[in-house]
Formats: C-alpha cells, structure tokens, sequence
C-alpha cells in the first residue's frame, strides 16, 4: 500500500493540484477563424498556430485560415498559405479554397491550371471557375465549362445558374438558362434564381418572360419584387409596376426604399404627379426620405412638376451628398434653364469629394448645349478627359450631342470615330446630329454603316433618316426607308414621322401630296403641319397653293398670325380690300401673334439675346461696318464663291464681280 510523500517545504499550496492547460480543439479553431472579423486579428491567429506547429496536422486548420484570408481581402496570403501546405495533407477542400483565392487575385491561368490538375472536381470548383469566367467577361468560356460539367455528370446548383443568368447576354441563351434551370427545380423554389432570371430578361428585352416568372416562383421576397417592378419602368409599364407596388404588403414584405425609388421615377416618367405626391407622403410617414437614392428620386419628381425651389429646400437640408443626389440636382437646374446654379453646384460637389459619374457630365454637357456654351463644353471635356470618362458610351453620346448642336461636326465625328463598343443611341446621335446640320447624305451614310454593324434600328433611327431624306430631297428613298423599317424592323410610324414626311413632300415641291397627307394622318396636328407646308409654298413661289393652305388653316383658327398675314397680303395683291380687313380682323379676334426672332451672343459665361427692334435703331453704324468688314474679308480669303478669277496663276476678284458682292451687300444693308 502507498502512502503520500509529506509535502516538504518547496512545494507550493497554489500548485498542488493545477491541471496542465489544454490545447484548443480543432472545432474550436475553426470556429475562431471563422469569426474573424480583421486582417489583423487573422494574422495574430496564425502567428499562433506556427509557433504551436498546428499547421502542419490536419488541412482543415490551414483551410479555416486561407478561407479567412480570402474573406477578408487577402486573397494573395491564403494563395501562398495552401501553396507552401504539405502537398500530402491537401483535400479536396483545399484545392477549392486555393482556387477561390487565385480567382479573387485575379489570375484566371493559374486557377485555370489548378482546375485542370485537381484530382477531383465537384460542383463548388466548376461553380468557381465558371464565375471566374463570367468576372472576366468571357461567357462563352463559361457557358462551355457548364457543358463539359453536364456531359461528366456533375449535378449544377442553385448558385450555377444564378451565375449563367448574370452572363445572359442574349434571349436564346436565356431561355436555355431558364429551361435548365425548370428541369433542376431551382427556378420555381429558389428565391435568388428567380430572382436573377428575371433581372436576366430585363437585360435582353423580354418582358413578359421576367414576368412570368415573377408569377411562377414559390418563394418571393422583397428584391423579387423590386426586380420585376425595374422591368416594369424600364418598359414603361407604368400600371403594372403600381400593382406590383401596392402588392407589396399583401405579400408580408415592407417597403423599402430600393421599391419607393423605383415607383417614383415611374411617376417622374409618365408625369403622374398626384400618385407621385401620394407615394412621397408615404416616404414621409415611413422615415424612407432619409436614403439618399429616395431623395434623389423625390428631387427628380419634384423637378418635373416645376417645383425647383422645393426640391432644392430638400437638397440644401441634407446631410450628405452623394453622386445620385447631385445628379438630380444638377439635372434639375438644366431642365429648368438655371444654367449657372448648375455649373455651381457641380464644383461645390467636386471640393466635398463627390465623385462625378457619366450621369453627372451628361446632364451638364446637355447645359452647354442647350445654351449655346461652347466654351463651357470645352472645359468640361477636358475635364471629362481627364478623369478617364472618354470611353464610357454614355459620356460619349453627350459631348457628341453636345458638338452636334454647336455645329462643331468635326469634333462629334472624331469622338465617334473614337468609340470602340458603339450603342444605338451614340448611332442615332449622330445621325440626327448630321441631319440637323444639314449633312443629309452622309446621315444616310452613317445609317448603312449602323445597320453593317448589326445594330437594329428603332424609330428614333427612322426620324433621322427622313429628315435626312427631308434636307436632299429623296422622296422615293424615305418612303423606300419606311417600308423597309415596317417590314422588316416592325416600327410603327409615329407623330414626329409623319411630320418629317409631310416636311419631306414640301420641301420637294410635292404641295397636293403633302396636303392630302397631313389631312389623313396628321388630323390632331393639322396647324403645324400646314404651317410647315405654307412656308414651303411661300418659299417655292406658288401663291395659289400658299392660298389654298392658308384657307384651310384658317378654318382651323390657328394662334399662329402666318396665314392670316398670307391671305391679307395675297387680297390686298388682287385689291380685294373687305376681304383684306375680315383677315386682320380675324387675326385680332382670334389672338394670333406673330412669333418674335432673337439674336444672342454668348461671351464667357453671360447670355446676350437682342431683338431686331433692339438693334437696328442704336446700332446701324456698326452694322455697317461689319458689312465692309465682311466684303473685304470675302475678297482677302475667297469666300465669295465665284467672285475670284484666276488670273496669271493667282485668284483675284474681277471688276465687274467684285463689283456685284460689294452691292449684294449694300443692298442687303439697306434693307436692314
């Protein structure tokens, strides 16, 4: 039998007894790495683990560690943590893992490499490399992997097609997503697949597929609802979208402000002002208006309803800015002509740090061209180049629009040139940019180039080439390019095209026609169609027709003082003096006023607008001067075409031409 040692007199009571302590189990590491929420802390931890040589056990510590790493950004540490791991203690997990992590590095080849050389591949490594594909733009890529992954038999998950449906960039491809995704089950009972198909057919333009299954899916949530109500906007469906909208509680969902946003710029869109307010008193109620993307909505609805100062009460009162809210201001101030205050705020924004983004530069770009402000453009180009904006296709189409209407068609062609992936609207920018300067034919040009390109046309395409048609005088090419835009692009003709075609029958002398036309398709547009064919008569020399036209606007009893004028002159020709007074005396009852011409000149950043009342009176000594100026100018530089002669080998003016330009121009200042 044993009996105890005496305690002597080095033990110490405090240790008698003390267990030794325990190492962490490997549960209770993974939980640790998982928690970690900074790169610090990660480091600490495996700082740790090294110096208790636990990296060298089982892989499923070092996974834990690299799969933090990665999470947290660090995704070149787990690369080089599982390189330099034992190669005999890595699973399956690790190689997973590893592949994650040179995926978020951004290198494709080596994960690529790694993909290849795993000695099994499960639906997690194919799910990986397929949405490293997609991040680097190459679906085609991707869409061969998930059928290589098919033929060998590996089952596809849920987060595989909401991977295929995000790299959708046609409706056939769409449609075969949605198919596979039906015959696995994830379409009808996976809220995020549903939900990522439907944004999928929003892309491609097929509406009634994203709806339909929005009216398919088992499960619902809020982001399924505000996916289906954005296709809805985008398509314009405006009663659709307040359905969906008043369906949200009905659902068991609250709204939120991504769904109050959305409604809003719906009601900014169709100018539904008494829903928009309704829907803004909601915001109000629910403390929504304190999320900057509801009050840049708010600020776009209440500058539609020509409530400025409103919304810059709620701008001016917030507390932060960001690039959505500036837009709306700034775009705010240019639909409402405060061109100035919109320059302002858009350097205000710049010294707070707020990022301009393309939207920003086109609501400014759209000030300079709708005030004539070259300079101003000029600046914000170079700004826009500077910051790397160029190349971006919305940008791109608004310094172009821009040039366009200053009439600076080399700068729009070089920039244009310049795009590398050019969309619709950039090809109908310029064409209708080249229509507007009168550069008919090569607007025609640049149609059969957009359609060489594969870009199918719309109907703003078609206004842009009628009017070209309109300014050559190709009658039989614009009702050729109709037939052409109905047969075989199915687009219906509108208001603004029957007016271009009316516009186009005037301007090449075919009056009857044009009469007959607007008279069975203009019905709601009479005046301003008739308007536009008396001034062709008028300027054409037939007075009988000019009669005959301004007669029947009359009968319509116009504001316009044209025909009126018209029908006095030409009675007052024949001496028909009652006839004469009835037309003025019509013209009064009727309150038909005659349409005044401006002048402006635009110097820095002042606007000057004269009219010729304001001009003549005070400065007909300075008209006169500019006048010689001009003449001596056009002999100086040959502008006068046909006033040179070459003469030894040099151009000069003749006598008797020289002669006649200097008095086209006497005469022209008389007149004035």
């Amino acid at each position: 039998m044993c009996r105890e040692r005496p305690a002597t007199r080095g033990d110490r009571p405090s240790d008698a007894g003390k267990a030794a302590p325990l190492a962490p189990t490997v549960a209770a590491l993974s939980a640790l790495l998982a928690r970690c929420t900074s790169l610090a802390a990660a480091a600490s931890l495996h700082a740790r683990l090294l110096r208790s040589s636990r990296l060298s056990g089982p892989p499923i510590i070092a996974n834990c560690l690299a799969a933090a790493y990665s999470r947290l950004g660090a995704a070149p540490s787990a690369v080089a943590l599982l390189l330099h791991a034992p190669t005999a203690s890595a699973n399956r997990f690790s190689h997973n893992i590893l592949l994650a992590a040179l995926l978020k590095s951004r290198d494709l080849p080596a994960a690529r490499e790694l993909f290849d050389r795993m000695p099994e591949r499960d639906t997690v490594a194919y799910n990986s490399m397929i949405r490293g594909y997609v991040d680097s733009g190459r679906a085609d890529e991707a869409f061969r992997l998930v059928r290589t992954m098919r033929e060998l038999g590996v089952r596809s998950s849920d987060f595989t097609f909401s991977i295929l449906s995000s790299a959708v960039s046609s409706a056939r491809h769409g449609m075969q997503v949605q198919a596979a995704a039906v015959r696995h089950g994830s379409a009808h009972r996976n809220a995020v697949v549903g939900n990522t198909l439907i944004d999928m057919y929003r892309r491609v333009g097929l509406l009634k597929y994203a709806a339909r299954v929005f009216w398919s899916m088992n499960q619902l949530d809020i982001v399924s609802v505000n996916s289906v109500m954005s296709v809805y906007k985008d398509f314009g469906q405006s009663s659709q979208l307040f359905e969906c909208f008043q369906s949200i509680r009905s659902h068991g969902f609250s709204i939120d402000e991504f769904s109050v946003s959305t409604a809003l710029s719906m009601c900014t869109d169709v100018e539904d002002m008494a829903k928009g307010d309704q829907i803004l008193a909601l915001c109000v109620k629910t403390g929504l208006l304190s999320h900057l993307i509801v009050c840049s909505a708010v600020i776009d609805l209440l500058c539609v309803s020509d409530r400025l100062t409103d919304a810059v009460w709620l701008f001016d009162g917030m507390a932060t800015w960001d690039s959505e809210t500036c837009n709306a201001m700034i775009s705010g101030y240019a639909t409402s002509g405060a061109m100035e205050r919109a320059l302002s705020l858009f350097l205000l924004s710049l010294r707070n740090g707020v990022i301009p983004t393309e939207f920003t530069f086109a609501s400014l770009l759209r000030c300079s061209s709708c005030f004539g402000l070259m300079e101003q453009g000029t600046q914000i180009h170079a700004l826009v180049s500077k910051l790397g904006f160029e190349d971006d296709v919305i940008v791109a189409t608004a310094l172009i629009d821009m040039y366009c209407k200053l009439g600076s068609l080399d700068h729009a062609r070089k920039l244009f040139n310049r795009v590398c992936l050019k969309d619709l609207v950039l090809w109908n920018t310029m064409i209708i940019g080249l229509s507007h300067n009168g550069r008919g034919k090569e607007a025609l040009r640049m149609f059969w180039q957009m359609l060489k390109s594969d870009i199918r046309p719309d109907r703003i395409t078609l206004f842009g080439v009628l009017s070209a048609c309109s300014l050559v005088g190709l009658v039989d090419e614009g009702m050729r390019l109709i037939s052409l835009f109905k047969s075989n692009y199915h687009v219906v003709l509108g208001l603004e095209h029957n007016t271009c075609v009316v516009d186009m029958l005037s301007r090449a002398g075919l009056f009857s026609e044009a009469v007959d036309f607007a008279e069975n398709k203009l019905q709601k547009c009479n005046v301003a169609a008739f308007s536009n064919i008396l001034e062709a008569c008028m300027i054409q020399g037939d007075f009988d027709m000019a009669e005959l036209v301004a007669e029947k606007m009359v009968k319509l009893k116009p504001r316009s003082s044209l025909p009126y004028i018209v029908l006095a002159q030409t009675y007052g020709a024949r001496c028909k003096w009652d006839s004469m007074a009835r037309m003025w005396r019509a013209m009064e009852d009727q309150g038909a006023k005659k349409v005044q011409g401006y002048s402006w000149l635009c110097i820095k950043n002042e606007i000057h607008v004269f009219t010729p009342e304001q001009i003549l009176p005070h400065g007909r000594e300075a008209t006169d001067a500019v006048l010689d100026l001009l003449f001596w100018d056009m002999i100086d530089h040959t502008y006068a075409h046909g006033c040179v002669e070459l003469i030894n080998g040099q151009e000069e003016p003749t006598e008797s031409e020289g002669f006649a330009c200097h008095q086209m121009l006497l005469d022209y200042r008389d007149t004035l």
